[in-house]
């Protein structure tokens, strides 16, 4: 018995390097296809926002030419803050994950292909505009869908009262 143990325990052990190849396989085709399609840069968006409520907040505050040192001060302790949560270094980790998990490695190769051609390389370029574009134009819409969704929460909300049932 204790021989079996010792052969299954080495064939696991022989076997490890094995199965972990496949796994960093296809979380390096994941980490490629997330390079790819740039989403490294996914916050950028964000540090920008952060950025403009500094120079507001300077300017709110009377800031002067000669406080900008200030003002850059904090911009750079703010992406540095940015950094420690959203730097791709903290995020790309659990990013490689989640690809990894909801697609193959072959399809990951597949995507990674079709995202080298040029029409997928145009979506590339093209999606960003395209997804605030339909951003805004969904919250337009929802916009005009808002004053009924009220009316109704009312309605929900004066049906819930106690006595009222």
């Amino acid at each position: 018995m204790i021989r079996l143990r010792l052969i299954c325990s080495a064939l696991l052990l022989l076997s490890a390097p094995a199965l972990a190849e496949p796994q960093a396989s296809h979380a390096a085709e994941a980490e490629r296809f997330l390079e790819l399609t740039r989403v490294d840069r996914m916050a950028v968006p964000a540090y920008s926002q952060v950025q403009q409520m500094f120079a507001q907040r300077f300017a709110q505050a009377g800031g002067k030419a000669e406080q900008k040192p200030v003002l850059e001060r904090y911009q750079a302790q703010a992406n540095a803050a940015l950094d420690r949560v959203v730097g791709w270094d903290k995020l790309g980790p659990d990013l490689v994950a989640l690809y990894s998990d909801a697609f193959t490695e072959a399809e990951l190769k597949q995507l990674i292909a079709f995202y080298q051609t040029p029409l997928g390389s145009k979506l590339l370029q093209q999606m960003p505009q395209l997804m605030a574009i339909s951003a805004q134009r969904t919250q337009e819409r929802l916009r005009t869908a808002a004053p009924e969704v009220d009316r109704l929460l009312g309605q929900m909300s004066a049906e819930l009262k106690p006595g009222k049932q």
